[in-house]
C-alpha cells in the first residue's frame, strides 16, 4: 500500500528492555513461593520428571525446510537449532516460559523490570567487589519493602537513602559491562522483550565466539545481582511514559481489559500500572526469578552458522550446569463470557477511531489455523474484505484486523479510523456490515487458496532470516508444541476451506463483542514525579576479572567479506537508467523497485496521484478485481512518494515477474478513477492531516525537520489543502500515465540471471530526465543554541538535536563514523551510558552523524532522546555538555575500535539488501564497496584525530527541538541554555488549514 517517503525514521539507541510485541499482562494471585527447603527435598531427577518438556528431536523431520532439531541438556534446558551457513553468525534467543501472565497482582510490570535487571551483571561481572556491595543491596531491598507502606514524607526519606546506597554500589560497579563484553566480542543486537507468556533475551553472535557467549549467558542466569535498581527503574518509567503518550497503547489496554476482565491478559499491562511502578516490589522480583528462571523452564534458540555437534557440548558445560528447580504454578484465572455489546470510551488528541474485539480461541485449539485464514480474508493490505469494502471505497481513512491466540485464550479485533464528520456509530456499523459479508460467505475458495500461497511466501521469507527461524522456534517452546506438532499445524492451515471460515466466523464473531471508541479531547496525563538521582560516575577503565578472562578466550579470527561486482551484484544499463541486480540463490522470490528522483517538489500532485492510484482499477478492470488478481498470483505492489523521490515496489514469485510488471504498467497507463473517487480521497487526506497535527509523535518528527531545515523542510513543500481541493481527476490520470516515462533506477533481487532480468523489467518509453534532487540544506542564520519548542500535554518530551557541519569531504567519512559509534553506537556508547545508565534521564538516547546521500549534501551531528517532561532541562543540559565539553576518552575509544573491528570482520550483507546498499553507494559517487577503505582508515585514527573532528563542531550552533508540556518544563530555565522559540503546529506544514 501507499507509503509516504516523507515519513522520518525514529532513531532509537540499541537498548535492553525495549518491549515490543507486548500485550497486556496478568492480574493473578501469586503462586506459593518455592522455598530453599522445598528445593532440597526434590532431587534433580524428580524435578525434571515433573517438568512439562516437549519431546526431543535429534534429526530434522521430513518436509521441514528449517531443519530444526530439538535437544535437552541434562538440567532440562531445551535447545532448538536451525542451521543456515549464509554468514558466520548465529542468532540466539534465550527464552523463559514466563511473562507478565505470572506477575503478582499487586506488582504489575515486575516481569518486565526483572528483564531490565538481568543486564546489570552478577557476582562475577558488573562489579569489582561483590562482597563489598552486598550490604547496600540488602539495605536497598529493605527500603523498597518499606516504600510500599510509607507516607509521602517517609517516601522522600526512603528515596534519599536508596539514592545514597545506589551511589555506594556505584563505587564498585562496572556499569554496562555486559554490553561492553559483547561489543568487544562482536556480539550485536543485544536486547530483550517481555510479553504475556515469555521473556526472551536476544543476541546476534559471531560463530567464532560461541564459547565466550555461552559462558557469559551461563553466568548471567546463575548468579544475577540486581544492582543499581534505582537508576534502571527510571528507564522503566520512561518506557511507561512512551505508552502513556500513545493513544494506541491505551486503546489496547482498554480493549483487553474489557475482553478479559477477570484474566491476567486483561487486568495488568506488561509494563505495569503507574501506582505499582511508583512502589516497585524488589523482593517480589527476586522471588519471581527464583520461581520461574529455572533451566527446566528455559530454552536456547539458535539459528544460523551453528549445528548440534558444535553447540551441544559447549551448552552442556555452561548453561547446562544451572541447577534445575521446581517451577512456579500458573494461577488459575477466570474467562467469563462477554455478554452483548460492551462499550468503552477513550479520550485522546489526534485521530478518532473505533476498535471492535471478540474473544476467540487459545493457540492450540483446532480452530486457530482457521482464525489465521479468516484474518487474512478480512485484511491482507490489498484485497481483504476490509481493504475492498472500507479502504478501497474510501468509506473510512483506514481499517485493519488482527487475530491473536495465546495459551489460555485468543481474540480477534478490527479497527478503523474515522473521516472528519463521521460518527463512531456509523463506522461501527460499517465494520459489522463487513463481518456480515464474511459470515454470509461473500468470498471464494480461490481467495483462500491465494492466502495459502502468501503463507508459503512468508515461510520462504522467514527462512532467509535467522530472526524468522528463531521466532518460529520460540512459538513452539512457549506453546508447548513438539516440532512435529508445529509442522502439523501448518498443514492444517493449508487445509482450511471456505466452509471452515464461515463456520468459525458464525461461532466467534457474533453479537457478544467489545467496542472502544477513541474520541477527540484532552487526556489527563498521570504524573510520575522526577526523583532525585545522583549521577553515577562511570569509569570506563574498570574491568572485572571475569570480563578479562572472557575477552582473553581464544577464537579463530574471522576475515571480513566485502561486496564485489560480478560476484555479489552487477550493474547493467536500461533505457531508463541503471539496473542493479543481485542473485537470490535461496528461493523463487523476487523484489523489484523502480526509484525516481522525482517527488512532490518537482511534481506537486504526484504523491496525491499515486495515493489515488492505489484506490483505482485499470482500464475495464475494477479496483477490487485488480487487487484480487494481484493477490492471487502472490504479488504485492506498493507506491512510495516524498519530496525528492518516488518509487514502485513489486514483490512476488519470480515465475510471475513478467505478468506483475505488465499489470503495474497497465495500471499506471490507464487508471480508472473519477471525480467521485478523488473527492473521497480529498476527505481522507485532509482528515489525516488534521489528525497528524494533533499527534505528539508526528509533531515531534515535523518539528525536528522544521527546526533543522526551516523553509527547506519537506513538510513545507507539500501541496496545500486548497491545491488538493482544486485539482481534478484528468490531470492526475495524465501525471500517472507519464510517470514511468521519466528516468529512474531499477533494483532487482531474485533468481534470474542479469541479462534475463534486463529483458523483462524495463519500464516506460521516452524517459524524460528528472534532473538532480534538491541538496540537503540546514537552516541558516542560527547562532548559539536555538530551541524550537511546541507545547503538548504529554508525559514524555521528544527532544531532537542537530549540529550542522556543512558539506564535508569524503575523506571525513571514517572519522565521522568512528565518532558516531563512540557517541551512540551501542549500549556502551557515551550518550546512552551517561544519559540513561548514569542518570536515568531517558529511555532512549542516541547520537549519530548524518552523512551525505549525494555529493554536496550538508552533514550534521544529530541526536535525540525521549525523557520525562520534568527531566527535560536536566537531560538537555547533560546532552549538550557531552557534545561540547566532554573530551574523547582513550579507553572508551579503544573499546569502540574493538567493537568496530569485530563488526567489520563478522558482519555480512544480507543478499536481499545488496542492491539497495549498492544503490546508496552509487548515489554517493562510490565506484565499489567503500567499507575496506573506511575500515583501513579508521584503524589509523587515534584520540587526537577523533578529538580534532569533535572539537570542530564544539563551538558550532546547535538546533534543538522539543515537543513537551510547558506546565511541567521551566521555559525560563530552558532559556538559559539557548534562545527559545515557541512554535505552533500550523507553522510546520504547508497545508493552510488554519487560514
Amino acid at each position: 500500500m501507499f507509503r509516504s517517503l516523507d515519513a522520518r525514521p525514529v532513531l532509537v539507541a540499541a537498548c535492553f528492555g525495549l518491549t515490543f510485541g507486548c500485550l497486556p499482562a496478568p492480574d493473578v494471585t501469586p503462586p506459593e513461593p518455592s522455598t530453599p527447603a522445598a528445593i532440597e527435598e526434590l532431587s534433580p531427577e524428580q524435578i525434571l520428571a515433573a517438568s512439562d518438556l516437549p519431546p526431543t528431536l535429534d534429526a530434522p523431520l521430513d518436509g521441514d525446510e528449517m531443519g530444526v532439531t530439538v535437544h535437552r541438556l541434562t538440567n532440562g534446558m531445551t535447545v532448538y537449532i536451525s542451521t543456515d551457513r549464509q554468514k558466520p553468525r548465529f542468532t540466539s534467543w534465550i527464552a523463559v516460559r514466563t511473562g507478565s501472565r505470572n506477575d503478582p497482582a499487586d506488582s504489575t510490570g515486575l516481569a518486565h523490570y526483572l528483564e531490565h535487571m538481568l543486564f546489570k551483571g552478577t557476582d562475577e561481572y558488573g562489579t569489582l567487589d561483590a562482597e563489598a556491595e552486598r550490604e547496600h543491596l540488602e539495605r536497598t531491598e529493605q527500603l523498597y519493602a518499606e516504600l510500599r507502606q510509607a507516607d509521602e514524607g517517609r517516601r522522600a526519606e526512603i528515596f534519599a537513602e536508596i539514592d545514597a546506597h545506589n551511589q555506594a554500589m556505584a563505587e564498585y560497579a562496572v556499569p554496562n559491562e555486559f554490553s561492553r563484553m559483547y561489543s568487544a566480542l562482536g556480539v550485536e543486537g543485544i536486547n530483550a522483550f517481555t510479553s504475556d507468556e515469555v521473556t526472551a533475551y536476544i543476541a546476534d553472535v559471531p560463530s567464532n565466539r560461541l564459547e565466550a557467549w555461552a559462558r557469559v549467558e551461563a553466568e548471567r542466569f546463575a548468579d544475577p545481582v540486581f544492582r543499581l535498581f534505582y537508576t534502571e527503574l527510571e528507564a522503566v518509567y520512561e518506557e511507561k511514559n512512551l505508552s502513556i503518550d500513545r493513544p494506541e497503547s491505551r486503546m489496547w489496554e482498554t480493549m483487553l481489559l474489557a475482553l478479559f476482565p477477570a484474566h491476567p491478559y486483561g487486568t495488568q499491562p506488561t509494563i505495569g500500572v503507574v501506582e505499582h511502578l511508583k512502589s516497585p516490589a524488589y523482593t517480589d522480583m527476586v522471588q519471581y526469578f527464583e520461581d520461574w528462571y529455572g533451566p527446566n523452564n528455559m530454552a536456547v534458540l539458535l539459528a544460523g552458522d551453528i549445528d548440534a555437534k558444535t553447540a551441544l557440548p559447549v551448552l552442556e558445560r555452561t548453561l547446562g550446569q544451572l541447577p534445575p528447580r521446581p517451577i512456579g504454578t500458573r494461577a488459575e484465572a477466570a474467562l467469563p463470557p462477554i455478554s452483548g455489546r460492551v462499550a468503552h470510551e477513550l479520550v485522546a488528541e489526534g485521530e478518532q477511531s473505533v476498535m471492535l474485539g471478540w474473544r476467540t480461541v487459545e493457540v492450540k485449539h483446532e480452530d486457530e489455523p482457521v482464525m489465521v485464514v479468516l484474518d487474512w480474508l478480512m485484511d491482507n493490505s490489498s484485497s481483504g474484505l476490509l481493504n475492498l469494502e472500507l479502504e478501497l471505497t474510501q468509506k473510512v481513512q483506514d481499517a485493519g484486523s488482527w487475530s491473536t491466540s495465546l495459551n489460555d485464550a485468543g481474540y480477534f479485533a478490527i479497527s478503523a479510523t474515522l473521516q472528519q464528520g463521521q460518527t463512531h456509530a456509523e463506522v461501527e456499523e460499517l465494520i459489522l456490515g463487513v463481518i456480515a459479508k464474511l459470515e454470509a460467505g461473500e468470498f471464494s475458495q480461490a481467495e483462500i487458496d491465494a492466502i495459502k500461497l502468501h503463507e508459503d511466501i512468508r515461510d520462504k521469507q522467514a527462512l532467509e532470516s535467522n530472526w524468522g527461524r528463531v521466532a518460529r522456534m520460540l512459538d513452539a517452546f512457549i506453546e508447548r508444541r513438539s516440532w512435529a506438532e508445529v509442522l502439523a499445524r501448518d498443514q492444517r492451515l493449508r487445509a482450511v476451506t471456505r466452509e471452515d471460515v464461515i463456520r468459525v466466523a458464525k461461532t466467534y464473531l457474533g453479537d457478544d463483542y467489545v467496542v472502544i471508541n477513541r474520541k477527540q479531547g484532552a487526556h489527563t496525563v498521570p504524573n510520575i514525579d522526577k526523583p532525585k538521582i545522583t549521577p553515577i560516575d562511570i569509569d570506563v577503565s574498570r574491568q572485572s576479572p571475569f570480563a578479562a578472562e572472557v575477552l582473553a578466550m581464544p577464537a579463530t579470527e574471522l576475515e571480513p567479506q566485502w561486496l564485489v561486482e560480478g560476484e555479489h551484484y552487477q550493474h547493467l544499463e536500461l533505457p531508463a537508467g541503471p539496473l542493479i541486480v543481485a542473485h537470490n540463490a535461496r528461493n523463487d522470490l523476487f523484489s523489484l523497485q523502480y526509484r525516481f528522483d522525482r517527488g512532490h517538489r518537482k511534481a506537486e500532485m504526484l504523491c496525491v496521484a499515486l495515493e489515488l492510484l492505489e484506490r483505482s482499477g485499470s482500464g475495464p478492470t475494477s479496483a477490487e478485481d485488480l487487487q484480487r488478481r494481484l493477490h492471487a498470483i502472490g504479488t504485492d505492489v506498493g507506491f512510495r512518494c516524498g519530496g525528492e523521490t518516488s518509487a514502485i515496489d513489486i514483490d512476488g514469485i519470480d515465475a510471475n515477474l513478467e505478468q506483475s510488471v505488465e499489470l503495474v504498467e497497465q495500471w499506471l497507463r490507464d487508471p480508472s478513477f473519477d471525480e467521485g473517487d478523488l473527492a473521497k480521497l480529498r476527505v481522507n487526506i485532509i482528515s489525516a492531516r488534521e489528525d497528524e497535527l494533533d499527534d505528539s509523535d508526528e509533531l515531534g518528527e515535523l518539528l525536528a525537520d522544521y527546526a533543522r531545515f526551516g523553509e527547506h523542510s519537506v513538510a513545507l513543500s507539500r501541496p496545500s489543502n486548497a491545491a488538493i481541493r482544486k485539482v481534478r481527476a484528468k490531470p492526475l490520470r495524465k501525471l500517472l500515465a507519464t510517470f514511468p516515462d521519466h528516468s529512474h533506477r531499477t533494483l532487482y533481487f531474485g533468481p534470474r540471471a542479469p541479462a534475463e532480468v534486463a529483458e523483462v523489467v524495463a519500464l516506460g518509453r521516452r524517459h524524460k530526465k528528472t534532473g538532480p534532487r534538491k541538496l540537503r540544506r540546514f537552516r541558516g542564520g542560527v547562532e548559539g543554541t536555538t530551541i524550537y519548542f511546541l507545547h503538548k500535554d504529554v508525559a514524555k518530551s521528544a527532544v531532537s538535536l542537530a549540529i550542522p557541519l556543512g558539506a564535508q569531504d569524503r575523506e571525513q567519512l571514517p572519522v565521522a563514523r568512528y565518532l558516531a559509534h563512540y557517541m551512540g553506537g551501542n549500549m556502551s556508547s557515551l550518550i546512552f551510558q551517561e544519559i540513561r545508565e548514569a542518570r536515568g534521564l531517558a529511555y532512549y538516547a542516541f547520537a549519530s552523524v548524518l552523512e551525505a546521500k549525494v555529493p554536496d549534501d550538508q552533514w550534521a551531528l544529530i541526536g535525540g532522546m525521549g525523557t520525562q517532561v520534568d527531566k527535560t532541562n536536566e537531560a538537555l543540559t547533560t546532552y549538550l555538555e557531552l557534545l561540547r565539553e566532554r573530551p574523547i576518552e582513550a579507553t572508551r575509544l579503544e573499546h569502540t575500535l574493538g567493537s568496530l573491528d569485530a563488526d567489520y570482520r563478522s558482519s555480512r550483507i544480507d543478499p536481499r539488501w545488496v542492491v539497495w546498499l549498492v544503490d546508496s553507494w552509487d548515489q554517493r559517487g562510490e565506484r565499489a564497496d567503500p567499507r575496506p577503505w573506511e575500515w583501513g582508515q579508521i584503524q589509523t585514527l587515534g584520540v587526537d584525530d577523533v578529538q580534532g573532528f569533535a572539537t570542530g563542531y564544539a563551538e558550532l550552533p546547535v538546533i534543538v527541538s522539543i515537543v513537551g508540556d510547558r506546565t511541567r518544563i521551566d521555559l525560563d530555565a530552558l532559556a538559559q541554555l539557548g534562545k527559545v522559540i515557541e512554535v505552533e503546529p500550523e507553522q510546520l506544514v504547508s497545508y493552510g488549514m488554519f487560514e
